[in-house]
């Protein structure tokens, strides 16, 4: 017969063991839950970069193609035109546009005071040469305003492509950068790495079922040496 120390021993190293073994199997559960915690951050990363690159890549080609809509044909020509406009009003004298249109009180006020004295025929025929000249010089202005339009002025062809490609480049270059940015923080959410679960108590357990099962082993040897010498 075992002794009750032997017995004891052999029940603590028992109940030890599957208390051991049931830690094991509880810390294999929680690892498995956080490897599949893991896995879904990394697919929810992996999505939400994939959106937001798609994102700012269709904001840098809506700025690409918004520049070129800018720039086609129809809207460079009504952009010259309505230049070409102002920079006419702009640069002409008011009283040189109201000569120029035939206003009466204006040629009139153009007309030396002889001539204003003189015949009908004569001041008809001079205030047509003063609305004619007037006519000339605003021809020449006209001449001159389409040029500057088409070149530096202020809302000329050329300051404006250059406002539209200045302002379409910024949109590009911000949209580069911030995808730059997503994707240096999608390489790093890349390298976290699932949590690590470790067995607490694991070690004390362990000596104890080995305590428990030197116990057991001394008691039981004592038992059969005693057994061979009775």
């Amino acid at each position: 017969m075992c002794d009750p120390i032997s017995m004891i021993g052999m029940a603590i190293s028992l109940g030890t063991s599957a208390m051991q073994y049931s830690a094991q199997q509880d810390m294999a559960r929680q690892q498995e839950n956080a490897n599949a915690q893991w896995v879904a951050y990394q697919r929810r990363q992996s999505q939400q970069f994939a959106a937001r690159d798609e994102e700012l890549r269709r904001n840098a080609e809506a700025a690409r193609t918004g520049s070129l809509s800018e720039l086609d044909a129809r809207k460079q020509t009504g952009a010259q035109e309505n230049e070409q406009a102002r920079l006419t009003e702009a640069l002409s004298p008011e009283d040189l546009a109201k000569t120029a249109s035939g206003d009466p009180n204006t040629i009139a006020g153009k007309m030396l005071s002889g001539q204003q004295g003189g015949a009908e025929e004569v001041r008809a025929g001079i205030q047509g040469q003063i609305q004619k000249a007037a006519q000339e010089a605003r021809t020449r202005i006209a001449a001159l305003a389409a040029v500057q339009s088409y070149g530096g002025s202020q809302f000329g062809l050329t300051n404006r492509a250059n406002a539209i490609l200045n302002a379409s480049n910024q949109d590009i270059r911000m949209a580069s950068n911030q995808r730059g940015g997503t994707l240096q923080a999608h390489q790093i959410a890349k390298q976290v790495e699932p949590i690590k679960i470790t067995q607490t108590g694991g070690q004390a357990l362990g000596g104890i079922a080995q305590a428990a099962a030197g116990i057991a082993g001394k008691g039981l040897g004592s038992t059969m040496a005693g057994m061979m010498t009775g």
